[in-house]
């Protein structure tokens, strides 16, 4: 909503016909803002409050048996009206890192960050450039006289030039305070037991691995001893689409036997008495089944041949079972052709990063490199390109979003002439014909038709984001939303903020420009800060509507309570419901950082905009905080990655600010010599904030990308040694005893390949950086303890269990470790469930009917109280 609300303003500022408005009307918009708003929020808020007790399947997923696990869950809150409100207070945001995600604890902090950012800077410029800017005499009336536009001595900038040297200074304080919080958060996070012995923890992602090296004798050669099991990633074109064909028919088969249940038990239901129904379900029911009553479908769309979906999936589903099994066993053959990516697990979580920092270091041909891949965020495809294919991809995608960005305008400029059809159409006489329309229409779509319009615009441009950047290349859904997330912040900025604070202002002034233009820059910078205005009532509008709508959830509400009763079938029920929302960080980052960059943008022109960012800033914090604990899963592991550059992102807030200020004093030094103080306060300012944004990010480099390994050296969890066993026991490279060269012997006798780990990479080359990153380094160990103590309530001591059979398929493409799909019914009076069941089972069709029925009405049930009975149930599996 921020790109609607902001380009509708900018369209009805643009309508003035050049005039200047003369008197300022700052205040009464902002009530104006402020009322309906605040109504509608405390409106939406209250159908929250209403619904929460009748829908906990929407409100408290999360403290519902089977949709996360055991261990992650989160207390069920109280069902009366507020009483919940004790819960929520009680639970720390440390619970959300305890059992949600590192991601969502990192988001809520990022929140409070801003909100304590914009807090402090109204302690900082409100005492001093409130008093300054009041009584600056320069002719501004209402909310003006609180910025910098009502300033008519230059030497008063002195007091913004000072203030903005602590204020921003401060900035980036938090900013590398943070970045260094969060290293040493995720370093004493990633060396604990849940983490450290996870799969991904030491399985690595290689891609454009060498022609002579693609195979497990040359990637053991490449890697040492400590490898332990290497998924090569073939060419699974022909499997894939066998299995997509299958995976098609297969829904068809089951939907078309659901469906032809629900019909005859109505069409039953209608002609026979309950002892008839009862007769029926004990002789062959589906001999009373007319034929053209059972489903069909054709093979093509719109020409194809017509079947019987039934009798043609009863054919043809076991042979593409077979199919498909032949082209799995085809796979693995040493004449099967191979990809150049290759996921390669090591025997603990040290020696997975000693080969990630040695490939890093070497620079070999294997790159790029990942680390903690989760198997289900893995784009397959992307891994069969090559270096010069995704090189040339990424340029094609980087340039599309670059003239996105800069052209994107021109729709928005369409929809914004529309929303001003009237003056549209005094200047453009041939379009005088639409006045002719009935007003009730005219009235939709100036009015109606613009939001609606911008509203599908700006939803648009993440979405394209994110297929940009899956065609460029990126071999997981967690690089997707990194690409993303720089991408849409560049358009956020420019396009919500830049584009329409400078257009706002330019209205302002548009008819003494056109009388006068040598004038133009003096007129924008004097009238720049009134755009102010605006963003005040933006962040009132977006801080109330945003938390209301995050704690309603309008849209899983509607999923599961109205699309969720037109499913037809148990599967797609269980699905509906055992899946939980979650956010997409690429986007989400962008939209709040811009809020951030505005606030500081205009802390020391506008300082007002301050207050109402920290109030705004707050709400938002309070609306996520509840969906973290009780409503949203996980839906990509960015591992933190998403903070980190948000955190980056933000420092553009600075910049802008340091440079409008410089931009401001530069223009007034033409008028009074006064005002090169200041401005070269600012410079000095501009060049001292490069220096150390450039040096720190230099020191911090190192530290950031990878985990030292004299630390993964120290940490019994992460040179502790893996087995294929479910309940098989774990060692230490220091604890362990050998039997033999090179073989390690537990305790319950399993034998296990795994040398004692050296790192390859020395100490002095993994450290890398400079003096500041060894002297950062200390205050990193100190983030960890913190850490540590943070984490003392989690149960970090359990690591996670896999069967050899998740072992064996955990990296294998999808298609690879394809099963026989299993048919799922739902179980009727009649009897139709279990002759159909028992039918396709002589095919060699897996079905069952278990846990599914359709109630009185012929409705779809299933057994929502006991979920892990279900058929196609699978445990949550920590990877």
């Amino acid at each position: 909503m921020e790109g609607v609300n902001t380009l509708l303003q900018l369209a009805r500022r643009q309508a003035q016909e050049g005039k200047a408005r003369d008197q300022s009307s700052s205040a009464s918009t902002l009530v104006c803002t402020l009322v309906p708003t605040l109504l509608i929020a405390i409106a939406i808020f209250s159908a929250f409050l209403i619904l929460r007790r009748k829908a906990s399947r929407v409100y408290q997923p999360r403290s519902i048996d089977g949709i996360v696990p055991q261990q992650d869950y989160t207390p069920a809150p109280k069902t009366g009206l507020l009483s919940w409100v004790s819960d929520y207070r009680q639970l720390p945001d440390e619970h959300v890192l305890h059992h949600q995600s590192l991601d969502g604890y990192l988001w809520l902090r990022y929140l409070k960050m801003l909100v304590v950012i914009s807090f402090i800077g109204c302690c900082v410029t409100w005492p001093i450039l409130f008093p300054v800017n009041a009584t600056g005499k320069g002719g501004q009336q209402e909310l003006d006289m609180l910025s910098m536009s009502n300033v008519a001595n230059p030497n008063r900038y002195y007091a913004h030039a000072l203030v903005a040297w602590v204020f921003l200074g401060f900035v980036v304080f938090v900013v590398v305070r943070e970045s260094i919080y969060f290293i040493g958060l995720r370093q004493a996070l990633f060396m604990s037991t849940l983490h450290a012995q996870r799969l991904s923890s030491r399985t690595v992602l290689f891609l454009g691995i060498p022609e002579e090296s693609l195979n497990e004798q040359g990637l053991r050669q490449a890697f040492g001893q400590h490898v332990h099991k290497i998924w090569i990633v073939p060419d699974y074109k022909k499997l894939d689409e066998a299995v997509e064909d299958r995976e098609k028919l297969w829904n068809k088969f089951e939907a078309g036997q659901q469906k032809l249940i629900i019909n005859a038990n109505k069409k039953n239901s209608k002609t026979d008495s309950g002892g008839a129904q009862k007769d029926q379900a004990t002789s062959d029911p589906l001999a009373s089944i007319d034929k053209k009553d059972r489903p069909t479908h054709r093979l093509k769309m719109l020409i194809g041949k017509k079947v019987d979906t039934i009798e043609y999936g009863l054919t043809e589903l076991p042979q593409m079972n077979r199919k498909v099994e032949e082209l799995q066993q085809g796979v693995f053959s040493e004449n099967s052709k191979k990809t150049q990516a290759a996921f390669v697990e090591f025997s603990s979580q040290a020696a997975a990063q000693d080969a990630l920092q040695f490939a890093q270091q070497s620079k070999t041909k294997f790159s790029p490199r990942y680390i903690g891949v989760q198997p289900g965020e893995v784009i397959w495809k992307n891994l069969a390109m090559n270096k010069f294919s995704r090189k040339i991809k990424m340029a094609i995608a980087t340039t599309a979003i670059v003239l996105l960005t800069i052209f994107w305008a021109i729709p928005v400029a369409v929809v914004g002439a529309i929303s001003n059809i009237n003056y549209l159409t005094e200047q453009v006489p041939f379009l005088s014909f639409i006045n002719d329309i009935p007003s009730v229409i005219l009235g939709v779509v100036t009015g109606l038709l613009p939001v609606i319009l911008l509203a599908v615009l700006m939803a648009l441009v993440p979405i394209l984001c994110r297929l940009l950047a899956k065609f460029a290349g990126a071999p997981t859904l967690s690089a997707v939303e990194l690409k993303t997330q720089s991408w849409y912040f560049v358009f956020q900025v420019i396009q919500v903020f830049l584009v329409t604070t400078f257009s706002s202002a330019a209205s302002a002034v548009a008819a003494q420009i056109v009388s006068n233009p040598p004038s133009a820059v003096t007129l924008l910078a004097k009238n720049l800060p009134k755009a102010s205005n605006f963003y005040i009532s933006y962040f009132i509008l977006q801080g109330l509507m945003i938390a209301a709508l995050e704690v309603l959830n309008l849209v899983p509400f509607l999923m599961i309570n109205i699309l969720g009763k037109m499913d037809k079938t148990p599967r797609k029920q269980f699905n509906r419901w055992n899946s939980l929302v979650g956010l997409g960080w690429g986007s989400v980052y962008p939209k709040f950082t811009n809020l951030g960059v505005i606030a500081l943008t205009y802390s020391c022109i506008a300082p007002l905009v301050l207050g109402f960012a920290t109030i705004g800033f707050l709400l938002m914090y309070l609306g996520f905080r509840y969906n973290f604990l009780f409503v949203y899963g996980m839906k990509v592991d960015m591992k933190g990655e998403s903070y980190l550059k948000g955190l980056q992102q933000l420092l553009t807030g600075v910049y802008l600010a340091t440079g409008c200020l410089i931009g401001l004093f530069a223009i007034a030094v033409a008028d009074a010599t006064s005002a090169v103080g200041p401005l070269v306060l600012m410079i000095i300012f501009l060049v001292v904030l490069i220096a150390c944004h450039v040096f720190i990010s230099m020191a911090l480099r190192p530290l950031k990308s990878s985990i030292p390994l004299e630390l993964l050296a120290e940490n019994p969890e992460s040179t502790m040694i893996a087995t294929d066993a479910e309940t098989g026991p774990r060692v230490s490279d220091s604890d362990r005893t050998l039997d033999g060269p090179g073989h390690e012997r537990h305790e319950k006798g399993s034998v296990r390949h795994a040398p004692a780990w050296q790192p390859s990479v020395s100490p002095d080359q993994q450290k890398g950086g400079n003096m500041l990153t060894h002297r950062l380094a200390g205050f990193i160990t100190k983030s960890r303890a913190k850490a540590r103590a943070q984490m003392g309530a989690m149960e970090y001591g359990r690591a996670p269990r896999y069967d050899s059979g998740d072992l064996q398929t955990a990296y294998m493409h999808p298609s690879l470790a394809a099963r026989k799909p299993v048919v799922w019914l739902a179980r009727d009076q009649m009897g139709l469930s279990r002759a159909l069941v028992e039918g396709n089972r002589k095919a060699g069709i897996e079905s069952s009917d278990e846990a599914a029925w359709l109630n009185d009405k012929g409705k779809v049930q299933w057994d929502t109280e006991e979920p892990r009975k279900v058929p196609i149930w699978e445990e949550h599996r920590v990877w």
